[in-house]
């Protein structure tokens, strides 16, 4: 894995400009103090930058992928965490601390970012890793339908369920530019529309040689000097 593609990953204007509209609207929707704004902003400017300047020391390419399986697995549990901590406060208090809820959103984002510089048998691994211990605690407690036990796993994996619809609404939100039902499903079928026209377009295509391509369904002369 190349250094300069994990740096355009979490330096590229995209991800930049996503990032800075995330905290606009967190200042204005939760009337953010500009001292808790500007507290936020160097957490996150400290989070990117101890990550790259991690990376620009290693620099082999080998033991970068190692790196970022591991970053992404670190802040996959930061994430995990501040999302549980987010429900729970909004469960008890019916209000959560503003400040955990943006960087919950913003682990969010370089998660989202370096997704795709990690195999998916990796990003399946990951998954199966930070969920085993729910499995186990649900398989090895004796069964007892009246008892604490098969309440707490029960909990336990409705919170699992939670925080994995959680992160997939971020996810949807940051791909589609929207989490609502209607228009994800409207947005696949636009999707599966254009697949099926192309398909549609390209069902004659031919290639003669390495340089010279006719596409679609076209009469095409060739004049021979």
């Amino acid at each position: 894995m190349e250094l300069t593609l994990i740096e355009e990953a979490i330096t590229n204007e995209q991800f930049t400009n996503d990032v800075n509209e995330n905290f606009e609207d967190w200042k204005v929707n939760f009337s953010v103090s500009d001292s808790d704004y500007q507290d936020q902003k160097i957490w996150f400017h400290h989070l990117i930058q101890t990550f790259l300047d991690l990376l620009r020391d290693v620099e082999d390419d080998e033991e970068l992928s190692v790196l970022v399986f591991s970053k992404y697995v670190e802040l996959k549990c930061l994430w995990k965490q501040l999302n549980a901590q987010v429900q729970y406060q909004n469960f008890k208090k019916g209000l959560a601390d503003s400040n955990l809820v943006l960087k919950a959103s913003l682990v969010t984002y370089i998660l989202i970012a370096i997704e795709p510089l990690l195999h998916e048998d990796d990003l399946a691994e990951i998954q199966s890793f930070l969920t085993k211990p729910i499995r186990e605690i649900m398989y090895t407690k004796t069964p007892n339908p009246t008892g604490p036990d098969q309440d707490f796993s029960d909990a336990d994996q409705l919170s699992e369920q939670i925080d994995s619809l959680y992160y997939d609404k971020e996810y949807l939100f940051k791909r589609l530019g929207t989490c609502e039902p209607e228009e994800v499903v409207s947005i696949i079928k636009n999707m599966r529309e254009q697949v099926n026209n192309l398909q549609d377009e390209m069902v004659d295509s031919c290639v003669i040689g390495k340089s010279i391509q006719f596409y679609g369904k076209r009469k095409i002369t060739v004049h021979k000097n």
